[in-house]
């Protein structure tokens, strides 16, 4: 099932890019650019891209390190209740525990706090 929806989404990203390609071309051939000038175009738009992404991976990383830490915070807070003899209820509210690594597609922050391994 998640194959499926996921080759969905692909083919529909696959569409888009057509399109997006389609309407730079068109830009280019209106604005009269030579061919040299489409490549150089085409480059600085990739470089930007991949520079994008490299930072959108960078925020992923440090999401699931604070959440991590994050639950690791509150049940070490859990415990030092327990030990103590207090019970978690008595806190008058229900600690979030965040999820972010949890996704089947990213396993991130599954490691001890610091642990949590960059990504590749």
């Amino acid at each position: 099932m998640k194959n499926l929806l996921l080759e969905k989404k692909l083919n529909a990203l696959g569409d888009t890019l057509e399109k997006k390609e389609a309407q730079l071309n068109e830009v280019l051939t209106a604005s009269n650019l030579d061919p040299s000038a489409l490549s150089v175009v085409t480059r600085k738009l990739e470089d930007v891209l991949d520079s994008k992404n490299s930072a959108i991976k960078d925020l992923q990383y440090e999401l699931a390190r604070v959440c991590k830490a994050h639950n690791d915070l509150l049940r070490t807070c859990e415990a030092k209740l327990a030990q103590f003899g207090i019970p978690v209820e008595e806190m008058g509210f229900k600690p979030l525990e965040t999820n972010i690594g949890n996704q089947p597609q990213q396993q991130l922050g599954k490691g001890v706090s610091g642990l949590v391994s960059a990504p590749i």
